[in-house]
């Protein structure tokens, strides 16, 4: 088989193409950022740094417009001295201290150590911190979600039981001490 000049431009050409598709299908990683090598929150809550205090997924729980809310998340002191500090959000001020290289796990807490007073803000916005830490104090921006999602449903706050009234008297619950003077007295019978 003889090379024409006219079968060496049809080899040159395809030769040429392939290259530029090659290129091009390559370039896209040489000047854009690789997605996986980005960090960012994996998860709903924010992922913040403050001094010696590491946030790791800090959310509020919470069916909002008024209703009570329920902080869920991690804080890690990362210190090698004992950090105090505090949260306020929604009307509560929760305080810590939080021994150095120890962490605080906000679902393994009472509910009373993490219950947010009043959430105004709609599930799905956000609603506004402050991270108080050695005086010094650091706007936070809380994801609000409500219970719609398994994972967080259980951490939806509830009413706090309330102690039954009692009966000075007896010391009894009151319904107890009402429903024994309510009761007739028992009689006793004699055969005979």
């Amino acid at each position: 088989m003889r090379f024409t000049p006219k079968n060496r431009v049809r080899r040159t050409a395809a030769a040429g193409v392939i290259a530029l598709a090659m290129l091009g299908s390559a370039g896209c990683s040489a000047v854009n950022d690789q997605a996986t090598t980005a960090q960012y929150a994996p998860s709903d809550g924010i992922v913040e740094n403050v001094g010696d205090l590491q946030l790791r997924n800090v959310l509020v729980v919470s069916d909002g417009f008024g209703e009570p809310g329920r902080l869920i998340g991690t804080i890690l002191n990362d210190s090698s001295e004992t950090q105090s500090f505090t949260l306020a959000v929604g009307g509560s001020t929760l305080p810590w201290d939080l021994p150095a290289g120890e962490k605080v796990v906000f679902e393994d807490e009472p509910q009373e150590k993490v219950l947010v007073q009043t959430v105004e803000d709609e599930p799905g916005t956000g609603i506004d911190g402050q991270l108080t830490v050695n005086g010094e104090s650091t706007g936070l921006n809380i994801p609000v979600v409500n219970g719609d999602n398994q994972d967080y449903a259980p951490f939806l706050p509830t009413s706090a039981p309330t102690a039954p009234a009692t009966d000075e008297s007896t010391g009894m619950p009151t319904e107890t001490a009402t429903d024994m003077a309510t009761e007739p007295a028992a009689t006793e019978t004699s055969n005979g």
